[in-house]
């Protein structure tokens, strides 16, 4: 009985670092693998269950995009740029900020300014869309009404008592989460409008040019459904269109993603706005997004930063 102890009791021992050994490693990898489920879920904003998404649908190709300016300070401007909107009638990008002092910025696609646009009388102005013909539309975000101006033809103020508005009362928030981001869809006459969080929602409005030529036809249909079952986390910053097939890129500040979902709501692609990828720095707090004519994108982040990528 003593031999067989005396006899075991050593290869037990020899054995036990390897078992140990084992189990750490064991112990580590899971360790990783949920890490990376975790970061996942950070990095894109969707439930893990949702994370395989790309399915040859979507049509930005967000990967294939390379960064070619990228914290690029806007001079001048204060400290809130808050969206951005491509002037396809010019072929130029405007900016606006929403604090000290609230404007419309002119830009090239370098970011460099070309003129201010002072904004009076507009109650926290947080992104504005290029609706053609000279109309821009100026988002207010806690009051979630649209205000629909005419851009003046070279720098002036712009006035809200001059605006033909919309006000969608709709969910309103005591917290300033109203309407975050807008984008108008021209070749289909359809304006999307988001709302930021608590809940996130999703508007699409209908009929928009025949109204503002004076037939009323206005039709606004909640779509937030979509951002539910794409499981888009967080928040909801700013969304614009692509032209031909109409689906949605929309951006999410808190989760620092680009998000793309196709016509009918399903989820297609997403980018990280973290470092990597080309950017040297996580975009800080992006705000706002266009995809321009020639398929650019162009994003701004608080507090004055441009960022332009191309393909």
């Amino acid at each position: 009985m003593s031999g067989t102890l005396e006899w075991g009791g050593p290869l037990r021992r020899r054995r036990w670092p390897q078992r140990l050994l084992l189990l750490l490693l064991a112990a580590s990898v899971m360790a990783a693998v949920f890490a990376w489920r975790y970061t996942l879920v950070e990095l894109t904003g969707f439930r893990f269950s949702g994370a395989a998404i790309s399915d040859g649908r979507g049509v930005f190709g967000l990967a294939d995009y390379r960064v070619k300016h990228q914290a690029q300070v806007i001079a001048g401007i204060g400290n809130d740029l808050s969206g951005i909107t491509h002037d396809a009638d010019n072929d130029r990008l405007l900016a606006i900020t929403n604090a000290g002092p609230v404007q419309v910025l002119a830009l090239d696609r370098q970011g460099r300014l070309l003129g201010l646009y002072p904004l009076i009388g507009f109650e926290d102005p947080e992104d504005l869309a290029w609706l053609g013909d000279g109309l821009l539309l100026i988002v207010e975000e806690r009051v979630q009404r649209l205000n629909v101006v005419r851009l003046p033809a070279h720098p002036a103020p712009i006035r809200r008592d001059q605006a033909r508005q919309l006000t969608l009362g709709l969910a309103l928030s005591d917290d300033n989460k109203g309407f975050e981001g807008a984008a108008y869809d021209h070749r289909r006459d359809l304006l999307y409008v988001v709302k930021e969080r608590d809940a996130q929602q999703l508007y699409r409005i209908s009929g928009l040019r025949p109204t503002l030529a004076g037939n009323l036809q206005l039709d606004i249909r909640d779509l937030s459904d979509w951002i539910d079952a794409a499981g888009v986390s967080k928040d909801l910053s700013a969304i614009t269109v692509e032209p031909d097939s109409g689906h949605l890129l929309l951006l999410s500040d808190e989760s620092q993603v680009l998000f793309e979902l196709g016509s009918d709501g399903a989820l297609l692609d997403c980018r990280s706005l973290r470092a990597g990828g080309g950017l040297d720095a996580d975009i800080p707090q992006p705000e706002g997004v266009v995809l321009d004519s020639r398929g650019e994108l162009f994003v701004v982040s608080e507090p004055n930063l441009f960022y332009r990528f191309v393909r």
